[in-house]
């Protein structure tokens, strides 16, 4: 793959991208909105039978209890979704810590929660009835992360995804910084791990790789361009 089909290609898959990751936002939102107000209803009711028998006010105190949950898992969901730190930088070029971030699949993870069999029943309990909140979160999150990918540095971004394919194996953090001489090595590795199908390996020490299908997409791509599927 040569450098400006590089550039060409990824282009094409963040627009892409662009799309699945605003599916995504409409989904958690939608589904967390339907969510909301089933469970607002249902603790609406619990509270008018065991507490308050006036409906608006028993309606106000099952907003304030939801919402004031609503508020503690907004502020606390870009602390359950960080970045993963890669590797302590060795560079003369900054001191910082290597990050990548998480994929969108573990914002989904995140939405729905973790109903895992060895879980206790009141875990699972807490994690169904807080499901509400999580999906508005990751909406909110995802939203966030939608508009990193619109501004991702795709002359860099594309450096690093050409010198993977042609390693077709894990490269280090540290070696793809020293090799492609990055401007900027910790935001260019950010950049590059909001790419789906780019993957992060800690052997000894943490590297990317790609993804089998990631690897496909961008031959069926060369080929498709090239007409006879040589670069």
């Amino acid at each position: 793959m040569k450098k400006d089909q590089a550039r060409r290609w990824l282009t094409e898959k963040m627009k892409a991208q662009e799309k699945i990751t605003l599916w995504s936002i409409g989904g958690m939102a939608g589904l967390g909105l339907v969510a909301w107000g089933i469970e607002l209803a249902i603790v609406t009711l619990i509270v008018r039978i065991g507490f308050v028998s006036n409906l608006p006010l028993a309606f106000l105190v099952a907003a304030g209890i939801l919402g004031a949950v609503q508020y503690l898992t907004i502020s606390r969901v870009f602390k359950n979704l960080a970045d993963i730190r890669a590797i302590k930088s060795v560079s003369e070029q900054s001191d910082s810590e290597y990050c990548t971030a998480q994929p969108l699949s573990a914002v989904w993870m995140y939405a729905f929660g973790s109903l895992e069999t060895d879980q206790s029943w009141q875990e699972r309990l807490i994690a169904i009835l807080c499901m509400p909140q999580r999906l508005v979160s990751a909406a909110w999150f995802t939203r966030q992360r939608l508009q990193e990918i619109q501004v991702l540095n795709v002359e860099q971004c594309a450096a690093v995804i050409r010198h993977l394919l042609r390693e077709a194996e894990r490269v280090e953090i540290q070696t793809l910084a020293d090799k492609l001489n990055l401007q900027d090595p910790v935001k260019c590795i950010r950049d590059v791990s909001l790419i789906d199908g780019v993957v992060l390996l800690t052997r000894k020490t943490p590297g990317l790789s790609l993804a089998n299908r990631l690897v496909d997409d961008i031959n069926d791509w060369v080929k498709k361009e090239s007409g006879s599927g040589e670069e």
